[in-house]
């Protein structure tokens, strides 16, 4: 789950305005309040696919949310979604990165406070174990498929570029001091393959021309989140 889709679920081409809200959502999708030690006494009865059913409810209700306050209010409304997260933890590191997750999450509800999502770790690898995206959908077919391409290798620099950005006049500014990582990626365009080479191109070709016109509202319509899975980003 993504809470942190509010300023950022990097909903703008490269990287959504949203990136901020991105984190947090994929974050709290482990939610309830175990303890990590007593992960190990819950899992010996887990069930992946109710942990997923679970997860995917809380990610598609929260599918639509912009602020921490909205999350909150998902999250609370879904203590019996949180309650089987907590039940089904898987083993491991990311049975581990669950229970903090779900901890951060009861700590949220229970001060009733949505700055303290702010402090969730990034749990976007709970949505890959599920197979879905932050909305709760599922990947697809190309996940992760070009994540040795030079493409992808570009795309991702500027992809980090821009996490710290929280709205997207911040994006533009970032996107414009890196445009040479722009010009890179419209280079390569032409060795994408058909799955996912629409997509890339029109995203660039709209950040292009924010850049050109200095317009941040250009700067929408999903398109960075879609090539980050193609390029192994899960946000």
């Amino acid at each position: 789950m993504h809470p942190t889709r509010l300023p950022s679920r990097l909903g703008v081409v490269l990287a959504s305005t949203s990136l901020m809200l991105a984190i947090l959502t994929s974050a709290l999708v482990a939610a309830s309040n175990i303890e990590v030690g007593a992960a190990a006494a819950v899992t010996s009865h887990a069930s992946k696919s109710a942990f997923c059913a679970a997860n995917d409810t809380i990610d598609k209700a929260a599918a639509n949310v912009t602020t921490n306050a909205a999350f909150l209010a998902v999250l609370k409304s879904h203590a019996s979604q949180l309650k089987i997260l907590q039940e089904n933890a898987p083993s491991g590191s990311l049975g581990q990165l669950a229970q903090q997750v779900v901890k951060g999450a009861d700590t949220a509800i229970a001060a009733n406070d949505a700055n303290d999502l702010n402090n969730l770790p990034d749990g976007s690898a709970i949505d890959t174990y599920c197979g879905v995206d932050g909305n709760g959908q599922p990947l697809p077919a190309y996940f992760n498929t070009g994540t040795k391409t030079t493409f992808c290798k570009t795309f991702i620099t500027l992809w980090g570029a821009v996490q710290n950005a929280t709205s997207q006049a911040d994006v533009l500014t970032v996107i414009v001091a890196h445009k040479s990582l722009v010009t890179e990626l419209a280079s390569e365009l032409s060795t994408l393959p058909s799955s996912i080479k629409t997509t890339a191109t029109t995203g660039i070709d709209n950040v292009q021309k924010a850049i050109s016109e200095k317009s941040a509202k250009l700067l929408g319509g999903g398109y960075g989140n879609l090539v980050a899975l193609y390029c192994g980003q899960n946000e």
